[in-house]
């Protein structure tokens, strides 16, 4: 059991949850348990999309996965967190196609108040959309769905440094 929200979460049911959203099938389990963070410190990951089934989906898994997650749905929400999480962000998840920016300019309004960060972009789009070329700081970009162990091993080199992960 891990805790997510103050809640216990029991990680069989997350993984369920998490594959059944991306892939309706099962992936193995240990994909989950490896990925648990060891550090006494967990990094805090800020996950931007305007599908709350997203949201909710890598909330779980990087919760499960020992990183405390905070969630928005749009730009407006996004820099309300970074507000009340006072700029204590190590890396983010942004949807490049929210309903009221794109996801570079979000990382541009939050490097403004608290200095680049690591970012993951995501988009369900296909790359003819893509505009990142002035995108700050270290980025990496995936088309949704996104493979769990890939986004896991993007966010460990995201937050804590390391291996990029193979595209």
């Amino acid at each position: 059991m891990v805790l997510v929200n103050a809640e216990p979460v029991d990680i069989d049911r997350v993984e369920a949850a998490v594959t059944d959203a991306w892939y309706g099938s099962s992936a193995p389990p240990e994909i989950i348990r490896e990925a648990r963070m060891t550090s006494a410190a967990p990094k805090r990951i800020l996950v931007v999309d305007d599908d709350p089934a997203i949201c909710k989906a890598y909330s779980e898994l990087l919760s499960a996965s020992g990183y405390v997650v905070m969630t928005a749905g749009s730009r407006a929400a996004a820099l309300a967190e970074v507000a009340r999480a006072k700029g204590e962000i190590d890396a983010m998840i942004l949807d490049i196609g929210l309903p009221d920016a794109d996801g570079a300019d979000v990382a541009r309004d939050i490097a403004a108040q608290i200095g680049n960060r690591p970012t993951l972009y995501v988009s369900g789009w296909a790359e003819d959309f893509w505009q990142l070329s002035d995108a700050p700081g270290r980025w990496r970009v995936r088309q949704k769905p996104i493979p769990i162990p890939w986004l896991l091993q993007a966010v460990r080199w995201l937050a804590d440094g390391g291996d990029p992960p193979a595209d």
